[in-house]
């Protein structure tokens, strides 16, 4: 592609693009890792190891940070405190505290212009809850989970985007995401990284971070997107 204008599908990440979580993944963040450390832990330090690369996976993420307190702990241990904050008993936790961003109107009409498409770092069941709940699922032809794509081929791997792409058949897309994982995962597989960081997140560093690491252009909100298209 020489033109983003060319692209025929456009896929999402789904948290911090699709989904606000700024009070469901980045609290069960904060609070299992003081849970195991004693600490409190500002969430400053969850946003420099994201900045690091590498810890897309919010499990993986809490664990590093937990083991930087010197505190040995499995990572399975993590993972079910982490999801008995996030999930609750019966998706009665921090997840209910999630709100969608895309709005209606600009969602029906890429629909209609665009082939849509999601790859995200959740598990699948977490991923459909949320489309269930804001009656969205329809609008996406395809959804790549933590659930298909194996060990070792997460983000900032492509393998996600790819399958994704395979799915839609097609090689001309953008990849909307929130982090540096994103943008390499995306330029890997060789489409537009295309960066979005709400007013909250957004500064010069955090947008030359995104840039550095090839995003074609950083967006306050997904709610954006056609802009790139007018």
């Amino acid at each position: 592609m020489d033109s983003i204008t060319e692209t025929e599908a456009i896929l999402f990440d789904m948290d911090g693009v699709l989904v606000d979580v700024s009070q469901s993944y980045h609290y069960a963040i904060k609070s299992t890792a003081e849970f195991f450390t004693g600490e409190e832990i500002q969430f400053s330090e969850i946003i420099e190891y994201k900045n690091k690369g590498g810890f897309n996976n919010d499990w993986e993420c809490t664990h590093a940070i937990i083991s930087g307190y010197d505190i040995d702990v499995i990572l399975w241990e993590v993972m079910d405190k982490f999801q008995e904050l996030y999930l609750g008993k019966n998706f009665d936790g921090l997840i209910l505290n999630e709100t969608w961003l895309l709005k209606g109107d600009i969602l029906e009409t890429l629909f209609h212009q665009f082939k849509l498409g999601i790859v995200t770092g959740r598990p699948k069941d977490e991923a459909e809850y949320v489309l269930e709940r804001y009656d969205t699922s329809d609008f996406f032809q395809v959804l790549i989970t933590l659930d298909d794509t194996p060990p070792g081929k997460r983000k900032p791997e492509p393998f996600g985007i790819k399958k994704a792409l395979q799915k839609l058949n097609t090689k001309n897309a953008i990849y909307l995401g929130d982090s540096i994982d994103d943008m390499k995962a995306a330029s890997s597989a060789k489409i537009f990284p295309v960066g979005i960081l709400t007013p909250e997140t957004q500064n010069p560093k955090q947008i030359d971070l995104l840039k550095k690491w090839g995003a074609v252009e950083v967006l306050n909100s997904a709610n954006d997107v056609l802009e790139l298209y007018s």
